[in-house]
């Protein structure tokens, strides 16, 4: 694909083999027939070896089939993580369709355009908002001809009898007559659309599983670690970074009950979970939770925490609350995740500061926004990616419209800047910097300061629309228990480590941030609380 094979003789020493030269659904079939008695995932009470997993996906399969699904077809797959929902992927992946991922807290209208945008024509539902508030009305109206493409609707939540139920001699002949490439788009993953208009990501297994490979030669994980999945699986994060990545090392995955700080710990306490992925968010929830305890969580060693920036302060408080853990600091986007990665034996330093080295397999670059030029070491630019894990395009996109450049190169709308050592830097979003009265402000340096008052626990910096300074900051804030906001003492304590100008001059101060279903922080929520 890079061109690169016939100068370099490249060898990837794994247990499994080159995974990425695989299928979703022979990678799959790989696993069973090396593993298929070992249990992989774990939900509540039930447990299951590859051979089930691949047993339940055959089953899934054939039912999709008698809905009409075959190679190219366009499948949704709507709901909470799950063993289900896993199965129900596979099963897609089997036939050769692309799985469309859907958050599950999407309402009707939200789902009829995203069924429109990704031409949609079947879609399999779980645990999501709309059927948990009114079932018949929500499938009726999301298969409305006139507003949608679903023409059909599978409830992947319906038991799937493994025990008494064979797949059929027709089925068997027909799913495995269906040749699936490695580079055949088997994933649209949506962009999180919170500050614009979703778009659709083209993901192949090969895109994926490369990715994953760059994880797990960061992580080192060992064969007796368990991975407590917390993170999405409609979202790049937790499809790649958690999932594919556990299935790659074969290790156990378990799955809360409920993505929630209590939950979360109690599940890591029972299963002596060793792994976690998560966003900075949820594990400044657990470490501020009134239940937490070092016994809970006492099995954790390694934190991979992305999605979101966290700051100097934030990162020093978790690990004072985990001293036994090592986190790591990783970048990513829908279009390629990861990007980079801090190491093993990083600082503090680089763990608070920088957002890792570029993984394996991934190139950046950093670009004058202006100039276009590539950046010197410490000058602030635009990031720039190339790699085996970048996505092949935006669905339905003229090229005009695509994000690369004629060399190449994906232009992420991520600023940042290397350091010295090679280590990079996140700096902001292009689209988030603050205009205030014709000067350019990040938001990152703003959050810096204030996370740094002994009283805040957290912090969202953002723009607020002004009619005569064009933007005005506006300063979203979590602060200690027991401690009393005085808003004037706040802007005084700034004046410090801040020029006049940005000083924050819209605040409001939550007891939790308004989130999306990824876990991010729900910006314009923020934003319209601000405004008002």
């Amino acid at each position: 694909m890079t061109g690169f094979a016939d100068l370099l003789n490249v060898v990837r020493i794994m247990e499994d083999g080159d995974l990425t030269k695989y299928s979703f659904k022979d990678f799959l079939a790989k696993k069973v027939a090396l593993h298929k008695d070992e249990i992989i995932i774990s939900e509540s009470d039930k447990q299951i070896t590859w051979e089930k997993l691949d047993k339940m996906s055959d089953l899934i399969a054939e039912d999709l089939l008698g809905l009409g699904v075959k190679k190219g077809s366009h499948v949704g797959i709507c709901g909470a993580n799950s063993i289900n929902w896993i199965a129900t992927f596979f099963a897609i992946q089997k036939l050769g369709a692309m799985a469309i991922l859907v958050n599950p807290i999407l309402g009707v209208s939200e789902i009829q355009f995203l069924a429109k945008a990704g031409d949609i024509t079947h879609f399999c539902f779980g645990a999501c908002v709309g059927i948990k508030e009114d079932a018949e009305t929500f499938l009726r109206e999301i298969c409305d001809p006139e507003k949608s493409t679903i023409k059909f609707v599978y409830n992947i939540l319906n038991n799937v009898d493994i025990e008494n139920r064979t797949l059929s001699h027709l089925a068997k002949v027909a799913i495995d007559s269906i040749n699936v490439e490695k580079d055949d788009p088997s994933v649209m993953i949506f962009t999180s659309g919170s500050t614009g208009v979703p778009k659709g990501v083209l993901l192949s297994s090969y895109n994926m599983l490369s990715a994953a490979v760059c994880g797990v030669k960061t992580l080192e994980l060992a064969k007796d670690d368990v991975m407590c999945l917390v993170l999405p699986l409609f979202h790049i994060f937790g499809l790649v970074a958690s999932l594919l990545v556990g299935m790659i090392e074969n290790i156990k995955i378990v799955i809360p009950d409920k993505v929630k700080a209590e939950p979360i710990m109690d599940i890591i306490e029972k299963e002596k979970a060793t792994v976690l992925l998560s966003v900075p968010t949820l594990m400044l929830m657990i470490a501020s939770s009134q239940e937490f305890s070092h016994d809970k969580i006492a099995s954790l060693r390694y934190v991979a925490l992305g999605g979101a920036p966290v700051s100097e302060a934030q990162m020093l408080l978790l690990q004072n609350k985990f001293p036994n853990v090592l986190f790591y600091i990783v970048y990513g986007l829908s279009e390629m995740s990861p990007v980079s990665f801090t190491l093993k034996n990083d600082s503090v330093e680089h763990i608070t500061k920088s957002i890792g080295v570029p993984t394996y397999l991934v190139k950046v670059m950093i670009q004058d926004v202006i100039s276009k030029k590539e950046c010197s070491v410490g000058e602030t630019g635009e990031i720039l990616v190339q790699g085996e894990s970048l996505m092949s395009g935006y669905y339905k996109t003229p090229i005009e419209k695509q994000d690369f450049d004629e060399k190449g190169w994906f232009h992420t709308g991520d600023l940042g800047y290397f350091s010295e050592d090679g280590y990079l830097h996140f700096a902001g979003r292009k689209k988030e910097i603050i205009i205030r009265g014709g000067e350019n402000i990040l938001p990152g340096e703003i959050a810096d300061a204030v996370t740094k008052l002994d009283y805040v626990t957290a912090c969202q910096i953002i723009g607020i629309p002004d009619d005569t300074w064009g933007e005005n900051i506006g300063c979203a804030l979590i602060i200690k228990k027991g401690h009393e906001f005085d808003e004037k003492e706040f802007k005084e304590s700034l004046k410090s480590s801040l020029a006049s100008n940005k000083i924050p001059t819209n605040i409001v101060v939550y007891e939790s941030f308004p989130l999306l279903a990824n876990g991010k922080v729900d910006v314009l929520k923020l934003k319209k609380d601000m405004t008002i």
